[in-house]
């Protein structure tokens, strides 16, 4: 591993951000919206400033979007760059979108705030992101209106049919089955979820006009959560309409939504150095550029194409690319669950082929970031581990596989850009940190822990709930030792939690130094204070039922000695 250390160092650290300070406010606490965008950021010289976090919205509250609104205008002069969240800034975060009941007004005045931070500070360009509003299948876990658990897939397929009406038609029978679907759900809850949805067409609407006006220097606008065809799919269809003269270097619509803050953290430096890095992009044998990703409304290779756009790349095919894009796709078009009971390590003739590919690239100097989006929400056991027995887990530049398909495209191409300001410090720490998530947790530990919560409790916590200690030691426990076995990093740099309370999810913390305990030493003392305690009592009850013993064979004793006893009289 050190050899790998030692061999990106040459390919890394050769440009800086130069201690610019970024002003970045995240669309709510997870750590792929905060701490790892942060991370990566910091290790590429950034420094990066952020709203004390009990403000930004979390798990069970959400965010204050007034009182961020207070800490932006109190630190913005201390930013060289803006990178913002409007969802948070106009409703209080991701979900807050979803639930708020916050008047149309109210909401437009909020967007008008941000034209107003622009005139203020003219030279500060702003990139911002928000969302189209997801419709998916169903959800769970509180981050919907209440009514979702229970009719959310009624409404689903309300709303496919609804879009399929508007885009193409419906059958007689399909008709039909609208008329069905929308009498079994409560008038006020579909009312409740599409007036929503209207407000955030309106919001969407002028943040498209503050762009064309200048405000943004580029303006994102992700597609949550969809498929195509959905709610959020055809509305997004006129959203694009209505921005239709916008330039690409301007704004971008296009899936995903968690990897957006870095990805315009990217954009900002690209746009500083003025450069415009160029990517190839390689497939392994199968679905390639045609994979529909679950989750999603169009191909991958569609969603690459929008994202290199939105970094402020280009796309080349002849000559040596400033970053190889290496997306590892499935054999078939459709994605897979990295917790599927396939997903485990096996020979593979593609999979050797495209390993191959990532390999003589490494070995000629390009930098490789590899997007491995075989499965949603974690890594293909079999492309990773192949790294692992190649040695090539930390000779890659980037190494992205969790949550969905856009989510790891986005990250890789920022992560892959940034990289290149990075230390080999750096860059190791972000590896190491995407590994354990993505490959550790996610493919391979998340299975057994959801095992373990079925044998604990009777109550689902894999999305809400409240969450059992053994479960979160467990976790610490199997990441120190697969740091420590698979990736020669030292245990004790390590550490691991379940941030929203609930198993979907992991943050993962690497230190400079080891200064984290050891959760396999932890157990194995307590495990053997508890086999003494158990030794103790047994010693003592064993005593206590010895002492008891003599004491009662010794009563029996003396009761039979005077039983025994002959009276002596005195003779005559």
């Amino acid at each position: 591993m050190l050899a790998g250390v030692l061999a990106t160092a040459v390919l890394w650290g050769s440009s800086t951000a130069q201690a610019e300070t970024i002003l970045y406010v995240p669309q709510d606490n997870r750590p792929v919206s905060l701490s790892y965008t942060v991370d990566t950021a910091r290790g590429a010289g950034y420094t990066v400033i952020t709203p004390p976090e009990h403000l930004i919205s979390g798990s069970n509250y959400h965010g204050e979007a007034d009182q961020i609104w207070s800490w932006v205008d109190e630190n913005a002069a201390r930013a060289d760059i803006m990178v913002l969240s409007t969802d948070t800034l106009i409703y209080g975060g991701l979900v807050d979108s979803r639930k708020h009941d916050l008047a149309l007004p109210t909401l437009l005045n909020r967007t008008k705030s941000i034209e107003l931070l622009h005139k203020k500070y003219p030279r500060v360009p702003i990139y911002a992101f928000g969302t189209v509003m997801r419709s998916p299948r169903a959800s769970g876990g509180g981050v919907e209106p209440s009514y979702y658990d229970s009719y959310g897939p009624t409404i689903f397929r309300i709303a496919a049919l609804q879009d399929k009406l508007d885009s193409e038609g419906l059958s007689e029978d399909e008709q039909k089955d609208l008329f069905s679907l929308q009498a079994t759900v409560p008038v006020e809850f579909l009312q409740d979820w599409f007036n929503r949805r209207q407000k955030n067409m309106a919001v969407n609407r002028a943040l498209i006009d503050a762009t064309r006006s200048g405000v943004f220097k580029y303006f994102a606008l992700g597609h949550d959560d969809t498929s195509s065809l959905s709610q959020s799919a055809m509305e997004s269809r006129y959203l694009q309409q209505y921005s239709k003269g916008l330039s690409k270097q301007q704004y971008g619509s296009f899936p995903g939504a968690d990897q957006l803050g870095l990805l315009l953290m990217a954009r900002a430096y690209v746009d500083k150095q003025g450069t415009s890095p160029s990517f190839e992009v390689i497939y392994p044998l199968g679905g390639g550029g045609e994979t529909l990703p679950h989750y999603e409304d169009q191909t991958i290779a569609k969603t690459i194409a929008e994202h290199i756009e939105a970094v402020g790349g280009t796309m080349t095919v002849n000559g040596r690319p400033d970053i190889l894009l290496a997306v590892n796709t499935p054999l078939g078009k459709v994605t897979g669950e990295s917790e599927a009971f396939e997903n485990f390590p096996m020979i593979s003739k593609s999979t050797n082929a495209f390993l191959d590919q990532v390999e003589t690239a490494i070995n000629e100097g390009v930098p490789v970031s590899l997007a491995d989006i075989a499965y949603s929400n974690g890594s293909d056991n079999t492309l990773v581990y192949g790294l692992y027995k190649r040695g090539l887990l930390y000779k890659l530049d980037a190494y992205n596989g969790w949550n969905t398909a856009s989510n790891t495209v986005g990250y890789a191409i920022a992560q892959g850009v940034l990289g290149k300001a990075m230390s080999s410090q750096a860059h190791q720490d972000m590896l190491t940190q995407q590994y354990l998530d993505n490959w550790a947790y996610q493919a391979n530990i998340r299975k057994d822990i959801y095992r373990m919560q079925d044998s604990i409790r009777t109550d689902n916590v894999r999305y809400t709930g409240t969450l059992n200690e053994k479960l979160q030691e467990y976790l610490v426990e199997r990441i120190q030792d697969f740091a420590d076995k698979y990736l020669g990093v030292d245990p004790r740099r390590v550490s691991a939690r379940f941030p929203w309370g609930r198993l979907f999810e992991t943050d993962i913390s690497v230190y400079d130094e080891p200064v984290v305990p050891l959760q396999k030493e932890i157990r194995l003392a307590r495990e053997a204070a508890e086999r003494e305690r158990i030794a103790r009592e047994k010693a003592e009850q064993e005593a206590k039922a010895k002492a008891e013993a003599a004491a009662k064979a010794a009563q029996n004793g003396e009761a039979a000695g005077v039983s025994q006893a002959v009276p002596v009289t005195k003779e005559q």
